[in-house]
């Protein structure tokens, strides 16, 4: 056997997937000694080259973050234990070990994470919990019948929760779970009642037509892909381009809306165009009352300096994005409660204090670093052909919580057409408990 040559499946040391698993990986104070461990992964190999197995994977988009219906089977934790914890997820981390031209091992593990809701509300927290093996079994019975049968996957049942199957030659169901998935060549199960299911499909037999309807899943699947792909490339650039700006001593940021631009140092010269309360410019020189900036277009223009706020300016919205660390950021629906976002495509961030916030101020420091993920989501969301409703910014350390606001409200806010009071209640805090600080003793 030749030398271990280890490669993450999809994009070899991206930063979502390494990112997002070292934040996650037992991180967190936790309320049971089982939690908090990593979970041991399951392998298994494949007669199948390293680049048949990596395309089907990408087909099975496996690196999702999908929601769990329960926790209840799924980690190793007994019933009772888990009646404390709210809003299960799981991610799948997965190596590919190149073993020879026609044999792949495939190395996978579910990272699983839960809301824990302490009987002191301080204490409640994102923690992560050890994976049963359940999932990452399932997940490889499913990526041998996409290998042997050289068709789309199964789909996913329920809310994410990989559905159980069964392998012809020998893969079985290392799960252990009861119940199994049909073979594609078996008659479809009964209802729960006994009952045939109502207006079962029809499905053609002729290879032809199946091997069409393969080939437009797979087109249709790797659109979809390349088109997040695209997104996740525009939204680190920007996310470059904003890191490397707040380090430049030249720059200006917008105080007020409609903040007009001249084409001169002169009120009486002609417009260029407005800006938007904190658009940032690379500044020149100064005239008259006057800074003359940089435009992204290469041209130049000129800006009151009263209406400019400088780095080198106080106040209450400074920085704070060296208090918090953002471990992953993705486009999916909102599945929570909140009327207002329920359903619709949402951007998420996932947020951690970085430990130089201290204890007593968390709570107002996480509602002002939401309060500027809401600010830079906007910009973001603007910025991607991908339609967005609403930003979440979901805080994983110690007092926990989500945060969230729909672009509608965002945008009236930062444009000054309701004041900062009425679009907080206008957002969604939960619990509120988790953006305000206790009251300091005498």
């Amino acid at each position: 056997m030749k030398g271990p040559r280890k490669t993450h499946a999809r994009f070899a040391g991206t930063r979502r997937t390494v990112v997002w698993s070292a934040v996650l990986a037992g991180v967190f104070i936790l309320p049971c000694n089982c939690f908090g461990q990593d979970s041991k992964p399951v392998d298994r190999i494949y007669e199948h080259s390293q680049v048949e197995v990596q395309k089907a994977l990408d087909a099975m988009n496996s690196f999702a973050t999908e929601r769990l219906p329960t926790l209840d089977g799924f980690v190793a934790a007994n019933a009772n234990t888990l009646d404390h914890f709210e809003n299960p997820h799981y991610q799948l981390n997965i190596n590919t070990e190149y073993q020879s031209p026609k044999q792949t091992l495939v190395e996978v593990s579910a990272k699983i994470t839960a809301w824990y809701v302490s009987t002191d509300s301080s204490q409640s927290q994102y923690v992560v919990i050890p994976s049963n093996g359940r999932i990452e079994n399932d997940f490889l019975d499913r990526l041998s019948i996409s290998l042997e049968k050289g068709a789309a996957p199964p789909a996913l049942s329920g809310a994410g929760v990989p559905a159980p199957t069964t392998v012809t030659g020998g893969v079985g169901n290392p799960s252990g779970v009861s119940g199994t998935s049909p073979n594609p060549a078996t008659p479809a199960p009964s209802g729960a009642n006994g009952a045939d299911p109502p207006n079962p499909p029809v499905m053609s037999t002729d290879p032809a037509v199946l091997a069409s309807e393969v080939a437009t899943t797979r087109q249709d699947r790797q659109k979809i892909e390349q088109q997040e792909r695209k997104t996740q490339e525009e939204i680190s650039t920007l996310q470059t381009v904003s890191k490397n700006q707040k380090f430049l001593p030249n720059i200006a940021v917008i105080r007020t809306s409609q903040t007009p631009v001249f084409s001169a140092p002169d009120e009486t010269s002609s417009i260029l165009f407005r800006a938007d309360p904190d658009d940032e410019f690379e500044m020149v020189e100064g005239k008259a009352g006057f800074v003359e900036v940089k435009l992204e277009n290469g041209a130049m223009g000129w800006v009151r300096v009263e209406q400019l706020r400088q780095p080198s300016d106080t106040d209450d919205s400074a920085d704070l994005s060296s208090s918090f660390n953002t471990a992953n950021e993705q486009i999916k629906p909102f599945e929570g409660d909140w009327g207002q976002l329920k359903g619709k495509p949402t951007l998420f961030v996932f947020a951690e204090p970085s430990g130089k916030v201290p204890s007593g101020t968390l709570g107002q420091a996480q509602m002002n670093f939401a309060k500027q993920v809401f600010v830079e989501g906007y910009r973001e969301a603007s910025h991607t052909d991908k339609s967005v409703d609403g930003v979440v910014v979901v805080f994983l350390g110690e007092k926990g919580g989500v945060a969230a606001a729909t672009l509608p409200d965002i945008r009236r806010w930062r444009e000054g057409m309701i004041p900062d009071k009425d679009f907080l209640k206008r957002c969604s805090f939960d619990p509120p408990d988790s953006f305000r600080d206790a009251p300091k003793q005498n």
